[in-house]
């Protein structure tokens, strides 16, 4: 734990400048209705675009769910004025990259390019907005590719299949019970006119913020937004769900399966956690790290190191605002491991509900919680990405001192508390899969 400690440090040596500074937003409205967050960075010779819509798949109708997964893909397909693909060649050519990702609490699409290109990807992403290519050959297209993409990976991904099964029943009751896809034979079937007219909806500039970090001058970006947003259609804002972190399921679930021709036995762990919006969040966050993450895990030491049990372990977090899932996978050929492994997790659990972690323990995992954020911070696409989230969750922009000096306030009791109230049975589903 020393030598972990002591590397952690070197790595939090050069952030340390950041982790003194607070975060410079400001934030202004066009006449439309877009708001715009800057947060600048002199220091950098790059920009982020970010355009982050307050909208994701749990605001879909349930009867066209998977509309907001399909424009994921249908971004990049073109509009009126650029052919598919051809906004990733020109921030490519200019050694950029482009991104985006639709999640069940927003979509965020960003494009990362040199300071002073950083016209080009406002006209991109405006050109997006206002006239993305919708035609029946191209949403045809993408709904059969995700489709078959899914299909394959249900069908040959046990682990998969598993982990999506359980995350389910963690979710059950909740926004987040369904799969970010939907239901694939609803969603080939759904009317493209619905795919079109829901766009409407989804790109309506009072759900969306234009946040842009990096170096700018801020008289040139100001002009540059202008002529490329202003023409937008006004946007007004909808009325959203109200954040209620509600998860209604509240039963210990355990279930086998047996599949032929398994090469390794596996057991996967649902756990229902806290939602962002949620105070406890950052408590089994600090959990979390602690029991999971590979660059300090818990459960790596004591069921490979002390207990040389010789299981894979990996663990998968939704982070999602309104509720949360922890997934556990640990896998092993030989069925005795996995059961002796499941029973020292078991016991595992219940000593961290009585007993609080030790203090080198503790400030290791804080330690690294802290590098993570400020690496966070420092990375330009990143930063956009949690001042739009902290934004949509709490319509406040002053999030940086308040998360270090929070998190640097975590106590083991606290630690103690959030494994009494999340690792507890009830709180669990649990599926064996074992080879016949």
């Amino acid at each position: 734990m020393i030598k972990t400690r002591f590397f952690l440090w070197l790595l939090l040596a050069p952030l340390i400048t950041l982790s003194a500074q607070t975060l410079a937003v400001s934030t202004f409205a066009l006449p439309n209705g877009l708001k715009v967050i800057l947060a600048p960075s002199s220091g950098m010779q790059a920009a982020a675009v970010c355009v982050y819509h307050m909208r994701g798949a749990r605001q879909e109708p349930p009867d066209a769910r998977g509309i907001a997964y399909l424009y994921q893909y249908l971004m990049f397909d073109g509009n009126q004025n650029l052919e598919p693909f051809d906004h990733v060649l020109f921030i490519n050519k200019m050694g950029g990259v482009v991104s985006g990702r639709v999640n069940y609490d927003n979509a965020v699409f960003y494009d990362l390019l040199p300071a002073q290109e950083i016209n080009v990807a406002l006209w991109l992403e405006s050109e997006r907005l206002k006239s993305l290519r919708l035609n029946d050959a191209n949403i045809d297209y993408q709904k059969n590719q995700i489709a078959s993409r899914i299909g394959r990976l249900l069908e040959s991904s046990p682990a998969y299949r598993a982990q999506t099964w359980v995350s389910s029943k963690v979710f059950e009751g909740s926004a987040y019970e369904v799969p970010l896809y939907g239901d694939l034979n609803r969603l080939r079937a759904l009317s493209n006119d619905r795919v079109r007219d829901y766009y409407q909806y989804f790109q309506n500039l009072g759900n969306v913020l234009l946040i842009i970090s990096g170096r700018f001058d801020i008289n040139e970006l100001r002009a540059g937004i202008n002529r490329f947003f202003q023409d937008i259609p006004p946007g007004r804002r909808t009325a959203a769900p109200a954040f209620s972190a509600q998860n209604p399921r509240r039963a210990h679930v355990v279930k086998n399966w047996l599949l032929p021709g398994l090469k390794k036995h596996f057991v996967v762990y649902g756990i229902k956690a806290p939602a962002r919006i949620g105070y406890n969040y950052m408590y089994f966050d600090f959990l979390r790290t602690y029991l999971t993450d590979p660059r300090l895990s818990r459960l790596e030491t004591i069921l490979n190191t002390v207990n040389k049990l010789d299981v894979e372990i990996e663990s998968f977090f939704s982070d999602y605002m309104e509720a949360n899932c922890l997934i556990i996978q640990v896998s092993s050929p030989r069925r005795f491991n996995l059961e002796k492994a499941k029973y020292i997790i078991d016991k595992e659990f219940q000593a961290l509900a009585s007993n609080p972690i030790g203090n080198n323990d503790m400030k290791a995992v804080r330690s690294l919680m802290e590098l993570d954020f400020l690496k966070g911070m420092a990375s330009l696409e990143d930063r956009c990405l949690r001042i739009g989230e902290f934004y949509h969750m709490f319509n406040d922009l002053n999030f940086f001192d308040d998360h270090l000096k929070r998190l640097r306030r975590i106590v083991p009791y606290d630690v103690m508390e959030s494994a009494k109230k999340y690792l507890a049975k009830p709180n669990q589903v649990i599926l064996n899969v074992y080879g016949e």
